[in-house]
């Protein structure tokens, strides 16, 4: 019986002694992602391609005026044609986990309404004659209104931000993320 304590100990021990040389701890070295985390990196990563820097056109004194106005109009197609974009890559992402769902809804009409405002925009300035010197000054004024009154709106990535730390924190911990927002 002797033997037997003994052996029995021998292999609790070598058992004890494996155990800890597989290299398992409690700690995981690399933490798993928050389901915010995961949805943030798969809404920036489909947004990204939409959010490319794109100058407007160089409109000087050496273009004649209706030249002027399809390049102006060329540009807020583009800048709407990334929102209707975003409004679908935010409508398939569905709404972020843990988060107040009428934040999502807002932030997704929040685009769909710049989308409507530059389409508003984009027929205003095609129906102003470009031989009419005061109607285009007219309609470029109206232009440079709405684009002012929207650019104060900083993108559905901050918005949603804001309504959840957690979210926050996935967006600004994910390097896709904050190069969409900065």
């Amino acid at each position: 019986m002797n033997r037997t304590t003994r052996a029995t100990l021998a292999l609790a021990a070598l058992g004890l002694a494996l155990s800890g040389c597989t290299g398992s701890s409690d700690e995981d070295p690399k933490p798993q992602a928050t389901p915010q985390e995961k949805w943030a990196q798969s809404l920036c990563e489909a947004l990204e391609p939409t959010t490319a820097a794109i100058s407007p056109p160089a409109t000087d004194s050496a273009t004649n005026t209706a030249e002027s106005k399809k390049e102006i109009v060329e540009f807020l197609r583009t800048l709407r044609d990334r929102l209707d974009s975003q409004a679908e890559v935010l409508n398939d992402a569905g709404a972020p986990p843990e988060v107040d769902a009428a934040t999502y809804e807002k932030a997704k009409k929040s685009v769909s309404d710049g989308s409507r405002m530059l389409q508003g925009v984009i027929v205003r300035l095609k129906k102003a004659d470009p031989k009419n010197a005061e109607e285009m000054q007219a309609s470029l004024l109206q232009v440079g209104e709405s684009l002012a009154e929207s650019s104060s709106y900083a993108g559905p990535l901050a918005e949603l931000s804001a309504s959840n730390a957690e979210l926050k924190k996935a967006f600004e911990s994910n390097e896709t993320c904050t190069s969409i927002m900065s």
